[in-house]
């Protein structure tokens, strides 16, 4: 009982019994039912007053049927119940009668002997009965004069059992109690950092419990199969997310949950969700990642880690051109940058995003040719539509030149897209002024990817928003774009009249990979069990109570047997 206010309340309820049986006594006619003669004999030997004698013969008849006593033992005994007990021969008698009984037995008897004041143990065994029999026996213990309190291997768990883990268990006799310690009581241990992984627990445990305190211990240890047998859901679904796996939604939602939200989805709604969820390593580098989304600067740890990027992307939003040259992401998002550009009309921008990789220096850093084509194809289509609005014709000869550069340098690898772009840029080229067709492509007017689907469905929804605001110019040119695709579909090339950006669109996809900067490291199982039972705490206190039978006295303590009695 470790509770203060409950063993409060059983101190007192123990002394209200002890008042009412002395009270009984009174009015049955006497207060033990011993002379005080006998008294005087049982002073002698450390029994003193007539509850003490009571109590003392009640042991006495208890142990008196041991089978394991010898007829002079038994000799001994029957002569203390007559009122002469023998000083010398009494106490080791005692000692063999309760060591054949059973822990709760001995428990209840010292319980007993305690209660009436009968001190038949040695100094240091008075102390850990004064533990053992105390009602609040945590408090006991953690009190300055009881620290050093030792004993045998069931004392020594008692006290572990009853302060929860505080009082450890001496290295010396741990191996001894592992193999029948109640799990809650190891469990308070691993706790308080009084087991330890080089201590082995497991090995003295059968199958399940040893998976449980290896999970607990060096959780690094379990195969998957044995975290599903213990049914640890924590390690397997951290494993399922890092194998990229699909994960079962759990209610509420976990910290895993919420990373491939965020991390796999990137569903930015659900960002300060996982902030809370994180610890606290791990906290600190998604609030780094997100300050530095604020100016698209990380530290090298972060760009390195390509499962991060999608969400790097999603949290920058900048606003001036970027260098690809930077790395890897930097030229990802710069391309996607100058695509979406392209997508919204602003032609401007995108030539000035694609400046950045189509420029020639005398030390590039080295691009990934696919991003290159990419770069190069978006630079043409800019360069040869803007053309017709050059400002003289020279200019815009000049312009459909670059154009075709551009397309060259795309098509360099034998890319069939890229080389029918670079037909069309020259077939305008070579085309009068006033006799070429329109050279945008009807798709990237709509703002879609070049041969989406749905793209019918697509012009009806614009009509109906350009009618209500009443924009006839933009309905105008929403007409156009439709007829145009409307007429490819019945041409034998299809779409590929048109100019077509991008290439290959694959080429635009940030990685779809798993992050491991964010990922929580395996932290060891939270503990199952409750907290120790008043009958588990009951049976290591009567094994320790057995203990106690190696500090019995062979000689009686010293009373004065002439006080008188009352």
């Amino acid at each position: 009982m470790t509770d203060p206010v409950a063993a409060r309340r059983a101190a007192i309820a123990a002394e209200k019994e002890r008042l009412a049986r002395a009270s009984e006594r009174r009015r049955s006619g006497g207060s033990a039912g011993a002379s005080g003669f006998v008294q005087r004999k049982w002073r002698w030997i450390g029994v003193d007053g007539g509850e003490a004698v009571d109590t003392v013969l009640q042991v006495l008849k208890h142990i008196e049927g041991s089978s394991s006593l010898t007829e002079d033992q038994r000799g001994i005994l029957s002569q203390a119940l007559e009122g002469a007990p023998d000083r010398e021969a009494l106490l080791p008698t005692v000692r063999e009668g309760l060591a054949s009984l059973g822990p709760e037995a001995v428990l209840r008897h010292m319980r007993a002997l305690w209660a009436a004041g009968v001190r038949w143990l040695n100094e240091s065994g008075l102390e850990r009965c004064r533990v053992l029999c105390s009602t609040a026996p945590g408090l006991e213990l953690v009190s300055a004069r009881s620290r050093a309190v030792s004993g045998g291997p069931a004392f020594s768990l008692f006290a572990t059992a009853a302060t929860r883990g505080a009082v450890p268990v001496p290295n010396a006799v741990l191996a001894q109690v592992l193999p029948w310690a109640p799990l809650s009581v190891l469990d308070d241990l691993i706790d308080h950092g009084g087991l330890l992984a080089e201590d082995e627990p497991w090995a003295a445990r059968d199958e399940k419990e040893a998976l449980y305190l290896r999970a607990r211990l060096v959780p690094k240890s379990l195969r998957p199969e044995e975290a599903a047998r213990i049914g640890w859901d924590a390690m397997l679904r951290r494993r399922a997310f890092l194998a990229d796996e699909t994960i079962v939604r759990q209610e509420p939602e976990d910290v895993w949950d919420l990373l491939y939200d965020v991390v796999r989805d990137v569903q930015l709604a659900s960002l300060d969700a996982l902030d809370t969820a994180l610890p606290r390593p791990q906290q600190i580098q998604l609030r780094n990642l997100r300050s530095g989304a604020l100016v698209g600067q990380w530290d090298r740890d972060t760009l390195r880690d390509r499962g991060l990027w999608k969400l790097m992307a999603a949290l920058w939003r900048p606003t001036a051109p970027v260098d690809p040259r930077r790395s890897d992401f930097y030229a990802l998002v710069a391309l996607n940058r100058a695509y979406d550009l392209l997508k919204s009309g602003d032609l401007e921008g995108a030539r000035r995003q694609a400046e950045p990789f189509v420029r020639e220096r005398k030390k590039d850093p080295f691009l990934p040719a696919g991003l290159m084509e990419e770069a190069y194809t978006i630079a043409a289509y800019v360069a040869a539509v803007t053309s017709p609005e050059a400002d003289n014709d020279r200019a815009a000869r000049e312009q459909l030149a670059l154009a075709e550069t551009y397309a060259e340098k795309a098509a360099e690898n034998g890319d069939p897209v890229a080389e029918r772009n670079l037909a069309h840029v020259r077939a305008w080229r070579a085309t009068p002024r006033n006799k070429r067709g329109m050279m945008t492509n009807p798709f990237l007017e709509l703002g879609l990817d070049h041969g989406q689907e749905g793209w019918d469905r697509h012009c009806r929804d614009l009509f109906r928003e350009y009618e209500q605001v009443g924009n006839q110019v933009a309905q105008a040119g929403l007409n156009l774009a439709q007829d145009r695709i409307d007429e490819a579909t019945r041409h034998e090339a299809g779409f590929d009249v048109f100019f077509q950006v991008p290439l290959d669109r694959v080429r635009y996809d940030l990685p779809d990979t798993v992050s491991r900067r964010l990922v929580p490291p395996l932290e060891p199982m939270v503990r199952r069990t409750a907290v120790t039972s008043g009958a588990d705490l009951e049976s290591i206190r009567a094994l320790a109570a057995v203990e106690l039978l190696d500090d019995f006295r062979s000689t009686a303590p010293h009373l004065d047997r002439h006080r008188p009695t009352r």
